[in-house]
């Protein structure tokens, strides 16, 4: 992550829990293997980025647009998790607590007593 001095970017993992395989939730975490969906673009094409990859990144783009905005359920979001070197597009769930949490939000969503 690149410090630019504002408040840091927070990065998720992922959990497939659920016992009827219909949802993949994530969670605060240090590992990053979770993105929301979008792809970035370059103010100046280049050798690494040329105009081919920058129209075929603005395409992208716009089908994500149109998914996301045809999402009807709440809460969740287009998304991109990381499993070994490949990435998979899902729609993402939020609101898990993780062991990357802070301590408040932990002790809260475990009941756990105050010292």
């Amino acid at each position: 992550m690149i410090n630019t001095g504002k408040k840091p970017v927070e990065t998720y993992d992922y959990i497939f829990a659920d016992q009827q395989g219909d949802t993949i939730d994530c969670f605060k975490s240090t590992r990053d293997r979770q993105t929301v969906c979008k792809l970035i673009g370059v103010t100046q094409l280049a050798d690494f980025h040329d105009a081919a990859l920058a129209e075929a990144t603005d395409k992208i783009n716009a089908v994500f647009a149109r998914l996301e905005k045809a999402n009807r359920i709440k809460g969740r979001h287009l998304s991109f998790i990381e499993h070994g070197t490949r990435l998979l597009l899902i729609w993402a769930s939020y609101g898990r607590v993780g062991p990357d949490d802070e301590f408040k939000t932990i002790r809260k969503a475990l009941k756990l007593k105050k010292d």
